[in-house]
């Protein structure tokens, strides 16, 4: 009886030391997890501020080609209108003075 008393302590010690092997190889484990996940979510994050970077970059650039597209409209525009102006100035200056001429005589 002593034996097998013997037997089942020397059981529960075994069983012991194993349970704190596997509990110190869990915790290890779970280190190594959160080591990798730490470094998951670096790369994540290195690479969302890149791809940040590169989407501020080609919308800047985009508004960029836009505001010069819309200078050089605006630019066209303007010296279009000076030109008519300057067209129908002529024309008006000359339609008073023929109406002068006409009305008065040269």
């Amino acid at each position: 009886m002593l034996e097998a008393l013997e037997k089942i302590k020397l059981a529960e010690e075994q069983n012991e030391r194993e349970k704190e092997k596997l509990i110190a190889e869990l915790a290890d484990y779970e280190a190594s997890r959160k080591k990798i996940l730490q470094e998951k979510k670096a790369a994540l994050k290195n690479t969302f501020s890149e791809v940040s970077t590169e989407k501020e970059k080609s919308l800047t650039q985009k508004l960029a080609d836009e505001e010069q597209e819309l200078t050089n409209s605006a630019t066209a525009a303007i010296k279009l209108m000076e030109k008519n102006y300057l067209e129908k100035k002529e024309q008006t200056i000359q339609a008073i003075i023929e109406r002068v001429i006409s009305e008065y005589g040269s």
